[in-house]
């Protein structure tokens, strides 16, 4: 734990800095759902079902998503995912040849940076067969530092 003033307000206050390391996977979801979370509507996250069976690897996968008083948390950013299949591809949308954008979610969630090789090899590997394309998009931070209260 560390102290810092907090600026302007002469108060010290305790913060936690914590190991993790981030885990981001770009999903591929309907255009409804993009569409409803961009206008706001989050719940639809619970009701898209090819998301569905990404959050349930996760909530299988003991340490993801842990902040102590809260489990499983994740956070979700819309996007497009652009792509073009080159031949022997087997794409799961669009066409060998053809330009392709997908509406695509970025869930994030974080793993302890002191878990083991396996318990993270089982974590992504559960995300990797979830998956519905042919080359998951999973990026893997190297370790970083969550800040919080004390």
């Amino acid at each position: 734990m560390t102290a810092m003033t907090m600026p302007g307000t002469g108060r010290r206050d305790l913060i936690r800095r914590r190991p993790v390391r981030a885990i981001k996977i770009h999903w591929p979801v309907s255009h409804r759902t993009v569409a409803a979370v961009g206008a706001g509507d989050v719940e639809v996250l619970r009701d898209d079902e090819s998301l569905a069976a990404l959050l349930r690897e996760l909530r299988a996968s003991p340490g993801v998503g842990d902040f102590g008083l809260y489990e499983d948390v994740f956070e979700v950013s819309i996007g497009a995912e652009g792509f073009t299949p080159k031949d022997g591809a087997l794409p799961a949308f669009g066409a060998v040849g053809g330009r392709t954008l997908s509406p695509t979610l970025a869930l994030t969630t974080y793993i302890d940076a002191a878990a083991g090789e396996d318990e993270i090899s089982q974590v992504l590997a559960r995300i990797v067969a979830a998956h519905p394309w042919e080359v998951p998009v999973v990026e893997f931070s190297a370790p970083l530092e969550l800040v919080s209260r004390a």
